[in-house]
């Protein structure tokens, strides 16, 4: 943060025009970047967890998270211009701590873990989180002429890392939930054409483009391993498979052909981006408003997709249950 208002204080010397930063939008910039990782190390957060039981893992995601976010708000401003892996050591270990006092409390409470035959529902949520935060991430501007001579390097390059490591949480969350070979292959292969479609070379090195057409496809080819994965987990799911098929190709089409949809959600999440931030020194002017927040909400609407078509939790037969319908 420190090197990104000294590069402010640049762009607003003699000279400053229309064309370039204003008053703290690159320092709004950062802190939406910030947000980024807020949210990768969230969803990182549930895959550590996912082995857990469902009520507990679900527990524990939520106070790592809720940490998480405090942690951000309250060290915001302390660790700007500080050691970066001081800082990062510090918010993982807060948000370790609280997530293993949260799923302690949980095991306290029930005593015996109730079993499940699916994985909690913080892993579908971590994966949509990323599948929406990916596309999101291209309208951040990184890549465009108003920045490219003031934004930081390696700010530049906190928004590819951020789109790769989201890419990665769909993958690993596709492959978790996959049922089959067919499915592990989509599972990995679909955020690697995701990312194919966000990815485009910017000189000696690789940059997020900034097409809205290209990031309304990336978002529906990012969420499909998702929700093929809900269609398929009941019995006799070929009609839901089918249905969430048709879905995702007359949204992909939709969004490919009225890229503007995607605003909506960005200026919504803007707002949600906000509250994150906004403790830990930023704020809105006329010049920038956050966008990761965008991600969360599309984010939300990828987890209400899957949760319909999962349906209920169904708990495992007990264990008498299976033998007297052997007999």
């Amino acid at each position: 943060m420190a090197a990104v208002q000294a590069a402010e204080a640049r762009a607003l010397g003699p000279g400053h025009t229309a064309e370039v930063p204003g008053e703290d939008e690159l320092a709004l910039v950062a802190h939406d970047a910030r947000l980024a990782a807020l949210v990768v190390v969230a969803c990182g957060l549930a895959i550590a967890l996912a082995r857990l039981p469902r009520r507990v893992a679900t527990a524990a995601w939520l106070g790592g998270a809720v940490a998480l976010v405090v942690a951000n708000a309250t060290l915001g401003r302390a660790v700007d211009g500080g050691p970066v892996v001081l800082a990062a050591a510090g918010l993982l270990l807060v948000t370790t701590a609280s997530a293993v006092a949260a799923s302690l409390l949980e095991v306290l409470r029930r005593v015996t873990p109730t079993p499940s035959t699916r994985g909690p529902l913080s892993l579908v949520a971590a994966g949509a989180a990323a599948a929406g935060t990916l596309p999101v991430l291209t309208f951040q501007g990184m890549d465009s002429e108003r920045y490219a001579a003031w934004v930081l390097a390696g700010l530049a390059s906190s928004n590819l890392l951020s789109a790769l490591a989201t890419a990665a949480v769909v993958a690993t969350v596709g492959v978790l939930l996959a049922r089959g070979a067919a499915s592990v292959v989509l599972a990995l292969a679909l955020p690697v054409v995701a990312l194919a479609l966000l990815v485009e070379p910017h000189g000696p090195s690789w940059q997020l483009g900034d097409s809205p057409g290209a990031a309304g496809a990336a978002l529906v080819v990012a969420a499909a391993p998702l929700v093929l994965a809900a269609a398929r987990e009941r019995t006799g799911s070929r009609r839901r498979t089918t249905t969430a098929v048709t879905a995702l190709l007359g949204s992909g089409a939709l969004l490919a052909l009225v890229p503007q949809l995607l605003a909506v959600p960005v200026l919504v999440g803007g707002g949600l981006g906000m509250a994150v931030t906004a403790p830990a020194g930023a704020y809105v002017n006329y010049d920038g408003l956050p966008v990761v927040g965008g991600g969360l909400v599309l984010g939300a609407a990828v987890l209400a997709v899957c949760v319909a078509l999962r349906g209920p939790a169904v708990a495992p037969p007990e264990r008498s249950e299976v033998l007297t319908g052997a007999r």
